[in-house]
């Protein structure tokens, strides 16, 4: 079984303008933290905003020798094969990804995922708040919040986590059992 958490970080709020990912994996039980790249967006997604360089600290220029997307699909794509995705919000991460397929002419890759705060709402229903940092705090797990890279694994972790308090380790009886929706891209 292999589980993938990915997390993107945009330029701007449109969602195709990823600049950066981060993709951890967990694999026959062994947890680690696997890829992370900067990218530049693409010319008509290109331009930074204050709020998303506020939250997340990645500069115009520090992407501009950084890979674009196509470049950096080829290298996430096996990441996805045989795998169920994650991601905390996973309707952003998911659109992102959909959106700068589409805007870089990539055909969106069919995957199975589901979210990691559905999940968490399920598995943790005594904590008021489900974000990223909370449950991760909650948890006892170091997050660089906002460096995809980290977020990644603090969304993995959280998986990990409900899958140890359930003891079902499959990610589609997981679902079943919390009663959360696998879904489809």
């Amino acid at each position: 079984m292999k589980l993938t958490a990915i997390d993107f970080e945009t330029a701007n709020s449109n969602p195709a303008s990823v600049c950066a990912v981060g993709i951890s994996v967990m694999e026959d039980g062994a947890v680690e933290e696997k890829y992370y790249s900067l990218i530049r967006p693409e010319e008509n997604v290109s331009w930074f905003s204050r709020m998303n360089i506020s939250v997340h600290g990645i500069y115009p220029e520090e992407v501009t020798d950084a890979p674009d997307f196509r470049a950096v699909y080829h290298e996430m794509a096996p990441y996805f094969e045989d795998a169920v995705v994650i991601a905390h919000n996973a309707r952003f991460d998911m659109g992102c990804l959909k959106a700068a397929c589409l805007n870089t002419g990539i055909a969106v890759p069919h995957l199975h995922y589901f979210d990691t705060v559905e999940l968490s709402r399920k598995v943790f229903r005594s904590l008021p708040r489900h974000r990223l940092n909370d449950l991760c705090d909650y948890l006892g797990v170091e997050l660089n919040h906002h460096n995809a890279l980290s977020d990644s694994y603090g969304c993995l972790m959280i998986a990990v986590s409900a899958m140890n308090l359930t003891g079902v380790y499959d990610p589609e009886e997981l679902c079943s059992v919390c009663n959360i929706r696998m879904k489809e891209l």
